[in-house]
């Protein structure tokens, strides 16, 4: 008796091989670029974003006070604290310790030189220090060098070095609330959207972390293609249904987006290291 095959389940493949020769090559280019979501911060014990507004919440002395929104949070853990603002929110980012992940250490050892992290931590950071590997953080503001040889980490939304001190904090501002993002891309000008949109427009991005629904990075992608840069992006999808694959296959290709799905968590740092130089 002859055997049917099974037609495979659409958007159900996880041979991320087809992709690795293609990632591996721009890498090596120097064409290839990572953004970094809260999902690598997340794997280094770190509290996720609504984690930490919990935990600032928590610090704000004001017994039954009832907080709208984000906004309306940060704004009064901005008036209660003053300038140690940044310090206690670092306190509440970092007060549980932290390791260094696996998927964290591939990333900063894959060789790529230009990394966006929305984070605020410094994981990688410390990673580089550590093992003395030259590298350079770009804050909001400051000068972005798309073709540099040193490994360039650009923190658009703020950075809280664990070992900093109150003065240190005090000179950087942090995208903490719905209201600080509103802000700082409502200028769609501003440096640090030009920054993201070059990368996007002038290397292959591979997206790591990232649930892939920020407006903002959306908005540059679909810019990108509208203004007619054709190449392709690539995201590290954590699989679901295959209705769920199909959507947001559908919708991140609208974008020029590649889904790179994966099965567990654990397969992010395997997926890495393939690509790495």
């Amino acid at each position: 008796m002859r055997k049917i095959k099974k037609k495979p389940v659409n958007g159900q493949k996880y041979v991320f091989e087809q992709y690795t020769s293609n990632l591996k090559g721009l890498n090596r280019k120097n064409k290839l670029s990572i953004f970094v979501g809260a999902g690598i911060s997340v794997s280094c014990g770190l509290p996720d974003w609504d984690t930490l507004l919990v935990l600032l919440r928590d610090m704000i002395d004001s017994p039954g006070a009832n907080y709208v929104d984000s906004s309306e949070l940060a704004n009064a853990a901005r008036r209660d604290f003053g300038e140690r603002f940044n310090s206690v929110v670092a306190g509440c980012l970092y007060g549980r310790g932290l390791y260094i992940s696996d998927a964290a250490l591939a990333i900063a050892h894959s060789g790529v030189r230009g990394i966006v992290n929305f984070n605020f931590d410094d994981i990688l950071e410390e990673i580089y220090q550590t093992e003395c590997i030259p590298h350079e953080v770009v804050l909001n503001g400051g000068k972005f060098n798309l073709s540099n040889d040193r490994i360039t980490i650009f923190h658009p939304h703020g950075y809280l070095g664990r070992f900093d001190n109150d003065e240190e904090y005090q000179e950087n501002k942090i995208i903490l609330s719905r209201s600080d993002y509103e802000e700082l891309y409502l200028d769609h000008y501003c440096l640090t959207n030009l920054i993201q949109l070059s990368m996007l427009m002038t290397k292959t991005v591979l997206f790591v972390g990232m649930s892939m629904r920020d407006p903002n990075i959306n908005r540059l992608l679909s810019k990108a293609r509208e203004v007619g840069v054709e190449n392709w992006h690539y995201a590290l999808i954590k699989s679901g249904s295959d209705s769920y694959m199909k959507k947001w296959t559908r919708k991140l290709r609208a974008i020029g987006v590649l889904p790179i799905w994966f099965k567990e968590y654990t397969d992010i740092p395997r997926i890495i290291k393939v690509i790495s130089v």
